[in-house]
């Protein structure tokens, strides 16, 4: 029998196209992903991946196994669920997932106080934009999602849970102090990747004063926020972002916002979760706390 760990060691190389980003995804060393896959490729007396300097490919069999190993560890976790409902909600394990804002300066402090009411109660996090996280709930890959937006889908539920503001920010050594809506495709802008929430919120809130997205001036397309707030010190641009990622830059005065006339976005983070799947006890459990919470 092929054990799942050595599956889910697969699963990742093919996903990040490294046995290092691998290893830091599922938590395990470089030189275990590179034994499972090892051990994966005498099991099957196939070469799994092609190997070169700077990337790993799977081959025509590697990507073969790839899609059984996602649809087999689906399945794992479907029977992980369904056993949890003879356990009881205070054990079992949560699958959860954030974009990047829920991800990294909400769901921490919520999971803390959640695993003290919870100890049985494993979680495990996936950061990702909002796109990705509403697939993998989509999916069945994470129970329940925290994201920047929503989407018209009759497979789930969209739950208005905190709310947020969008804002736009410069260096702080920055000559401007506030910023009209004219003068915005002037100024060099500072993109987040399509699936980003905040930026789908900023472009459709710009479109409702008028201004279209395509007469603003890009010079760049950042991946994470860090990112963005790298660049903007830098004094690469402006960018719009969530105020919530910027606390502690501002109080250091590394960056300013600028008051955007006649614009102020605000927006709620929604919960997502299946609509026609019964909700696991952990999940259901957490569900619960962070309704009590509010």
């Amino acid at each position: 029998m092929v054990d799942l760990r050595k599956l889910e060691a697969l699963v990742a190389v093919v996903e990040t196209g490294s046995f290092s980003r691998a290893a830091e995804k599922i938590h395990l060393t470089q030189p275990t992903i590179s034994g499972h896959i090892k051990a994966l490729e005498e099991y099957f007396g196939l070469r799994l991946f092609d190997r070169h300097t700077r990337s790993v490919n799977p081959t025509r069999a590697g990507r073969l196994l790839y899609d059984y190993a996602k649809k087999l560890l689906l399945l794992y976790r479907e029977l992980e669920r369904e056993m949890a409902y003879f356990k009881g909600e205070k054990v079992g394990k949560l699958d959860l997932g954030g974009s990047t804002i829920p991800g990294q300066y909400i769901l921490p402090q919520l999971i803390a106080d959640f695993r003290k009411a919870y100890p049985g109660i494993s979680v495990f996090l996936k950061v990702g934009d909002t796109k990705e996280i509403i697939e993998k709930v989509r999916e069945g890959e994470l129970e329940i999602g925290m994201v920047g937006a929503q989407e018209e889908d009759p497979e789930l539920v969209f739950e208005a849970c905190c709310e947020d503001e969008i804002v736009l920010i410069a260096a702080a050594q920055n000559r401007f102090s506030r910023v009209s809506l004219e003068e915005l495709p002037e100024l060099p802008l500072i993109a987040r990747e399509p699936g980003s929430g905040t930026w789908r919120t900023a472009l459709k809130a710009l479109e409702e004063k008028g201004l279209s997205p395509q007469k603003l001036t890009l010079v760049a397309e950042m991946g994470s926020t860090e990112a963005v707030k790298q660049a903007v010190k830098a004094g690469l641009g402006l960018a719009f972002v969530s105020r919530k990622a910027v606390e502690e830059e501002l109080s250091r005065h590394e960056i300013q916002i600028l008051p955007l006339k006649g614009l102020r976005i605000r927006r709620h983070f929604f919960l997502v979760y299946p609509a026609r799947r019964t909700l696991s006890p952990p999940a259901q459990a957490f569900l619960n706390f962070y309704r009590k919470d509010l």
